[in-house]
Protein backbone atom coordinates (compact mmCIF):
# COMPACT_ATOMS: atom_id res chain seq x y z
CA UNK A 1 0.00 0.00 0.00
CA UNK A 2 1.41 3.53 -0.84
CA UNK A 3 1.59 6.39 1.67
CA UNK A 4 0.00 9.68 1.30
CA UNK A 5 1.64 12.88 1.44
CA UNK A 6 0.92 13.36 5.02
CA UNK A 7 2.15 9.94 6.09
CA UNK A 8 5.37 10.29 4.02
CA UNK A 9 5.71 13.42 5.34
CA UNK A 10 5.21 12.07 8.60
CA UNK A 11 8.22 9.73 7.66
CA UNK A 12 10.58 12.63 6.83
CA UNK A 13 10.17 13.76 10.45
CA UNK A 14 10.46 10.82 11.61
CA UNK A 15 14.37 9.98 10.14
CA UNK A 16 15.19 13.91 10.87
CA UNK A 17 13.80 13.52 14.41
CA UNK A 18 15.92 10.07 14.72
CA UNK A 19 19.17 11.76 13.12
CA UNK A 20 18.91 14.88 15.41
CA UNK A 21 20.31 13.04 18.80
CA UNK A 22 23.36 11.74 16.74
CA UNK A 23 23.90 15.26 15.08
CA UNK A 24 23.43 16.88 18.65
CA UNK A 25 26.31 14.52 19.80
CA UNK A 26 28.26 15.28 17.16
CA UNK A 27 28.42 18.99 17.51
CA UNK A 28 29.09 18.35 21.17
CA UNK A 29 31.59 16.03 20.56
CA UNK A 30 34.10 18.56 17.63
CA UNK A 31 33.44 21.22 19.66
CA UNK A 32 35.00 19.68 23.37
CA UNK A 33 37.82 18.01 22.38
CA UNK A 34 36.42 14.92 21.11
CA UNK A 35 34.00 14.55 24.40
CA UNK A 36 32.10 11.41 23.64
CA UNK A 37 29.86 11.24 26.62
CA UNK A 38 26.85 12.73 24.76
CA UNK A 39 26.83 10.19 22.01
CA UNK A 40 26.45 7.35 24.75
CA UNK A 41 24.12 9.15 26.21
CA UNK A 42 22.28 9.22 22.21
CA UNK A 43 23.20 5.64 22.39
CA UNK A 44 21.43 4.51 25.61
CA UNK A 45 18.19 7.14 25.10
CA UNK A 46 17.61 4.96 21.78
CA UNK A 47 17.98 1.64 23.55
CA UNK A 48 15.57 3.08 25.97
CA UNK A 49 12.96 4.25 23.77
CA UNK A 50 13.79 0.92 21.32
CA UNK A 51 13.34 -1.49 24.94
CA UNK A 52 10.30 0.06 24.94
CA UNK A 53 8.58 0.16 21.71
CA UNK A 54 9.44 -3.62 21.05
CA UNK A 55 7.67 -4.63 24.66
CA UNK A 56 4.97 -2.18 23.48
CA UNK A 57 4.68 -3.73 20.24
CA UNK A 58 4.30 -0.29 18.65
CA UNK A 59 3.64 -1.36 15.48
CA UNK A 60 0.43 -2.74 15.93
CA UNK A 61 -0.55 -0.65 18.03
CA UNK A 62 -3.39 1.93 16.96
CA UNK A 63 -3.32 5.46 16.63
CA UNK A 64 -4.98 5.95 20.01
CA UNK A 65 -2.47 4.17 22.33
CA UNK A 66 1.19 5.25 20.44
CA UNK A 67 0.65 8.67 22.28
CA UNK A 68 0.67 6.46 26.01
CA UNK A 69 3.29 4.38 24.49
CA UNK A 70 5.32 7.31 23.05
CA UNK A 71 5.28 8.86 26.56
CA UNK A 72 6.22 5.81 28.12
CA UNK A 73 9.52 5.60 25.63
CA UNK A 74 10.52 9.64 26.70
CA UNK A 75 10.30 8.03 30.55
CA UNK A 76 12.38 5.60 29.77
CA UNK A 77 15.14 6.57 27.41
CA UNK A 78 15.67 10.33 29.53
CA UNK A 79 16.08 8.12 32.61
CA UNK A 80 18.80 5.57 30.58
CA UNK A 81 20.73 8.76 29.13
CA UNK A 82 20.67 10.77 32.63
CA UNK A 83 21.69 7.48 34.43
CA UNK A 84 24.50 6.96 31.44
CA UNK A 85 25.91 10.38 32.01
CA UNK A 86 26.06 9.86 35.43
CA UNK A 87 27.97 6.89 34.96
CA UNK A 88 30.25 8.62 32.54
CA UNK A 89 31.32 11.22 35.27
CA UNK A 90 28.82 13.98 34.54
CA UNK A 91 27.91 15.96 37.85
CA UNK A 92 26.00 18.89 36.81
CA UNK A 93 22.56 18.05 37.16
CA UNK A 94 20.58 20.82 35.47
CA UNK A 95 22.75 20.19 32.57
CA UNK A 96 22.16 16.23 32.34
CA UNK A 97 18.15 16.10 32.83
CA UNK A 98 17.53 18.62 30.02
CA UNK A 99 19.91 17.21 27.59
CA UNK A 100 18.52 13.74 28.88
CA UNK A 101 14.70 14.81 28.14
CA UNK A 102 15.70 15.76 24.65
CA UNK A 103 17.41 12.76 23.57
CA UNK A 104 14.56 10.91 24.90
CA UNK A 105 11.87 13.44 23.52
CA UNK A 106 13.58 13.12 19.78
CA UNK A 107 13.80 9.33 20.29
CA UNK A 108 10.22 9.04 21.33
CA UNK A 109 8.53 11.29 18.57
CA UNK A 110 10.93 9.64 15.87
CA UNK A 111 8.75 6.32 16.71
CA UNK A 112 5.44 7.16 17.61
CA UNK A 113 5.49 9.42 13.99
CA UNK A 114 6.86 6.34 12.07
CA UNK A 115 3.86 4.64 14.04
CA UNK A 116 1.81 6.91 12.47
CA UNK A 117 3.17 7.05 9.38
CA UNK A 118 2.11 3.92 8.25
CA UNK A 119 -0.57 3.15 5.83
CA UNK A 120 -3.82 1.23 7.60
CA UNK A 121 -4.64 -1.88 6.81
CA UNK A 122 -8.03 -2.97 7.14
Amino acid sequence: MKRSPRQRTLYVLSIAFAAAPFVFALIRAFSSRYDLRMLWMAMAAFVGASLVMVVGRARRRQRAGMLGLAAVALIAATLLAGWTAYRLGATAAAGIWPVSFVLGFCWASSYALDALSRPRTV
